[in-house]
Parts: C-alpha cells; sequence; structure tokens
C-alpha cells in the first residue's frame, strides 16, 4: 500500500511539473513576416475596439489607412509614428509616450488581420481591439 501512495505521489508532481512548463509568461507571437511584406498602405476593412474608460467601437475607422514606410515611420488617422517588427508583432511608438502593439494574426499579400494594444503611459489608458487591413 506504501508503494501506491509513492507512485501516486510522484504521478502528481509529475502532473504538477509538466502543467507548469505549459503555462508561458511570453508575450504571444504572430506569424512570422518580413518587413518587405509589411511596408506599403492598407486599408482598414474591419475594427472593433475597447479602452480602460469603457468606450468601444466597431468598424469606425473603416477607410483610415495606414502607411507603413521604408524609413521605420508610419501613419495612421493623421499621426506619425515609429515603428519595429519582431516575431510577427509591429510595435508602433510616438514622442506622445505611447507605444502600440499590433500582433499580426494572420497575413497574405492582400491581406492583414491583427488585434492590437495601446498603452497610454502618462495617461494610464488602455485600449485594445482587432483590425483587418487590405493593401492598397
Amino acid at each position: 500500500m506504501k508503494k501506491l501512495k509513492n507512485v501516486w505521489l510522484f504521478l502528481s508532481f509529475i502532473l504538477m511539473v509538466a502543467g507548469m512548463a505549459s503555462c508561458s509568461t511570453e508575450d504571444p507571437t504572430g506569424v512570422e513576416v518580413s518587413r518587405e511584406d509589411i511596408i506599403g498602405t492598407w486599408k482598414v476593412t474591419a475594427n472593433d475596439w475597447t479602452n480602460s474608460e469603457e468606450d468601444s467601437g466597431r468598424n469606425d475607422h473603416v477607410g483610415q489607412t495606414l502607411s507603413v514606410n521604408s524609413n521605420g515611420t508610419a501613419s495612421f488617422r493623421g499621426e506619425s509614428f515609429n515603428w519595429t517588427l519582431s516575431k510577427g508583432v509591429l510595435t508602433l511608438s510616438d514622442n506622445r509616450g505611447r507605444s502600440i502593439r499590433v500582433v499580426i494574426l494572420s497575413y497574405t499579400e492582400e491581406e492583414i488581420q491583427a488585434s492590437y494594444d495601446c498603452i497610454f503611459e502618462s495617461e494610464m489608458f488602455t485600449e485594445e481591439g482587432n483590425y483587418t487591413f487590405q493593401r492598397v
């Protein structure tokens, strides 16, 4: 009986270790794309978002364009950003202390689907949502 108890204890330990190993603290990554893949002009065809002030919207940015330039700059909705790309995540930042993390969920030469979160550190304000872009 004591051996059976030890077996169950050992199996419980193995399951606990396996469960902890499957949890990841890393941020999720998007699909792998190159800089050349995303450089260009993209038009919003669908979007939704919510923010920390409990406002939300759907398809209110349809028709807006995102321009991603080869010199590391981008523009969206009349605002300028610097951008970097790593592991399928496009990061936009500006001089107002805003950081927008765009996870590219799917990519074709003509369409990008992405989720994003935006943090205004100075205002302790966050926003998150989803976009679908079509290449123009």
